[in-house]
């Protein structure tokens, strides 16, 4: 009998690194609980809480149903716009890290 790989998970961000679920860490931080407990929900409901993850077409399962329990935490509505305001403003243009330059010092130019 398998191990089941989901029972060595210990916080948000283990279950986010193993289902290679891709979050926004102030979003995680503030709602963590209640995205698991969603999550937990939905594994319960399809059947799915402890199925084996090692089994690929399982963890592609769960993996759907971690991104769903994000997004629900995600999508702006007018009571999360209340309560958290902060995920809701524009801060200007996003630049991606592949948009950034390396720009050489001085110590760099003469080696």
């Amino acid at each position: 009998m398998s191990k089941n790989p989901m029972n060595e998970l210990q916080d948000a961000e283990d279950f986010f690194a193993y289902f290679q679920v891709p979050f926004h860490p102030q979003i995680l931080n503030v709602s963590r609980m209640h995205i698991l407990k969603t999550f937990r929900s939905y594994l319960e409901d399809a059947g799915l809480l402890d199925a084996d993850s090692a089994i690929k077409d399982v963890w592609r399962t769960q993996r759907a149903y971690l991104f769903r329990a994000y997004g629900d935490f995600v999508k702006p509505t007018p009571v999360r716009k209340k309560f958290f305001p902060e995920f809701y403003k524009n801060y200007g243009t996003f630049i991606p890290f592949s948009d950034i330059k390396k720009l050489k010092t001085s110590d760099e130019g003469e080696r």
